[in-house]
């Protein structure tokens, strides 16, 4: 008590008879505890009567005859006989000697997997010991339907004696020259013009095939007619060796009225922009009619290059 001075008198007090009584309840409890010390004369613990009645309980039942003596439990005869992994019951898998566990696994390995498709595949069964293996892989009988399609081997076929290299290259040859004839070429000389030609003319011109051939005349279309050779170049990529094949007749070209087309019609010139054809068409509005070439070089956007391409296919 003189270890808590910071209590009253009062609650030391309190404090003094708790620890009375704690005192007094231990030692009741060690006067009521039975004594385990064996008796003298004799040269083991006195067994209680529970034991007792439970250690008689199991010999009676062993001398009973209900498949047991003592507490050691007899052997479960296994069965063997033929059986299909994949239609057995659970009924037939355990009188073959498999474990409860084990069968729900092959429950759960067919809803998985879906079938067993050889007596190996039945090897993974977990924990498979081997003396289940050998009591129960000759019994293992796999039906027609669970198992893999063996494929037919493939009847082998007489072989044909090949042709030499050399004939069967000279064949696709005559081939492809059957199916698309060679076009005929202009000789050194000779001129084709392009005001005129259509697609089949133009392929006689060296360096020009079919696709080369359209583009020209459409882009000839497209500008009101070519004025010079020059002008094909700008149709498509070709080598400057087409231009000696080819002349330009004086035909009348097409021309482009400023004053009176849009600036959608004035846009489909190859030679014309949406922006220039937006100059023409605000200057129309604002301030009248164009009249001449060098009014038209003075609006926005327009070079003297543009005019001097311009100049054969506009009129006012």
């Amino acid at each position: 008590m003189k270890r808590l001075p910071f209590l009253t008198q009062s609650q030391r007090r309190a404090l003094l008879v708790l620890e009375w009584v704690l005192l007094i309840v231990l030692m009741v409890l060690a006067l009521r505890t039975p004594s385990n010390s064996p008796v003298k004369g004799e040269g083991r613990p006195s067994e209680s009567p529970l034991k007792e009645d439970s250690l008689s309980l199991s010999l009676r039942e062993g001398r009973g005859g209900s498949g047991w003596v003592g507490s050691v439990p007899e052997e479960q005869p296994f069965e063997s006989f033929p059986f299909d992994p994949n239609t057995a019951d659970s009924t037939t898998l355990l009188r073959l000697g498999l474990s409860p566990w084990q069968v729900r696994s092959i429950y759960r390995y067919r809803a998985k997997h879906g079938r067993y498709h050889t007596p190996e595949d039945f090897m993974r069964v977990p924990n498979m010991t081997n003396e289940q293996w050998e009591r129960l892989k000759d019994y293992i009988q796999i039906d027609h339907r669970f198992q893999y399609v063996e494929p037919q081997p493939r009847e082998a076929k007489p072989r044909q004696t090949e042709a030499p290299a050399e004939h069967v290259v000279a064949q696709a040859k005559e081939a492809r020259q059957d199916s698309f004839p060679r076009q005929e070429k202009i000789q050194a000389g000779q001129t084709i013009d392009i005001n005129t030609a259509d697609t089949t003319l133009l392929k006689q011109i060296p360096g020009i095939a079919s696709r080369r051939a359209a583009h020209i005349v459409r882009y000839r279309e497209e500008l009101g007619g070519f004025v010079a050779v020059e002008q094909a170049m700008e149709a498509a990529e070709m080598p400057d060796s087409v231009l000696r094949y080819m002349n330009v007749s004086a035909q009348p070209v097409r021309r482009i009225n400023i004053n009176k087309a849009s600036v959608q019609q004035m846009m489909r010139h190859p030679y014309l922009s949406f922006y220039q054809a937006k100059a023409i068409n605000e200057h129309r509005r604002n301030k009248g009619e164009l009249h001449s070439l060098e009014e038209l070089s003075r609006l926005e956007g327009f070079k003297p290059t543009d005019i001097d391409r311009l100049r054969p296919y506009v009129e006012f």
